[in-house]
């Protein structure tokens, strides 16, 4: 069941050009669930202009029932869903977003992160001020319900192998995709297949996540036992 995300904090403008805000740290809410860590941040440059703070903030609180079906979605497959994601959106000048990805997602599933996605990139932004985009970005982290039985975490040395054949493949959708910057983190079942896969990185991690994606899912690793076990890999 997906528990509902709390209020954003608000950020802080720079009225410097060429200056990059930082995100905005938000107080600790233990709300039993998702919790919010970082409110929006936004950067001016001479592309990139302000945001109205009041309207990103509402925007993003108005996602949450889409964001929440999505994971919803995703724990009819995986009841274990949890983790971190860090959104970051570039919104036009129309107040449509032109793009959106995950810097960091923990999930370990591309379907209910392209949800997520999804729904950001359809919502109505307002439009920036002084520049031809602006930035928001805000991160949450989702917690499973009570009761379910978490993966066990994996580092590499737990995996076997078949390791460097995952790096291989994330580096080869890396250096197709443009992306400077990809991580993957899998969830593998009992008998060492890869179940699901989730994408972060930098805007080309976006045009490699099916590349991964579906190279990922061809690799073997060890058994992690009687229950799933979850790993983060990247292509270094």
């Amino acid at each position: 069941m997906f528990r509902r995300l709390v209020p954003l904090a608000p950020f802080a403008i720079l009225v410097a050009c060429g200056s990059t805000a930082e995100p905005v740290a938000a107080p600790d809410t233990d709300d039993g669930g998702a919790h919010h860590h970082e409110g929006p941040s936004i950067g001016m440059d001479a592309d990139i202009g302000a945001l109205p703070e009041g309207q990103v903030t509402a925007t993003f609180q108005k996602s949450q029932t889409e964001l929440g079906r999505c994971v919803d979605q995703g724990r009819t497959r995986l009841p274990y869903l949890s983790g971190t994601v860090h959104f970051k959106v570039r919104v036009g000048s129309s107040g449509k977003a032109n793009e959106a990805h995950l810097t960091l997602s923990t999930l370990g599933d591309r379907d209910t992160e392209a949800c997520m996605l999804g729904a950001l990139r359809s919502a109505s932004w307002p439009e920036p001020v002084g520049g031809r985009e602006g930035i928001a970005e805000t991160e949450f982290t989702f917690d499973a319900d009570g009761g379910v039985r978490m993966p066990v975490d994996w580092d590499l040395a737990d995996a076997g192998k078949n390791v460097e054949k995952a790096k291989d493949a994330i580096r080869r959708c890396r250096s197709s995709s443009g992306a400077n910057m990809l991580v993957a983190t899998v969830y593998v079942q009992t008998d060492g297949s890869v179940l699901s896969v989730g994408i972060s990185g930098d805007e080309g991690a976006e045009k490699a996540a099916d590349c991964v994606s579906s190279a990922l899912k061809e690799v073997k690793f060890n058994s992690p036992g009687s229950f799933a076990a979850k790993l983060v890999l990247g292509d270094s």
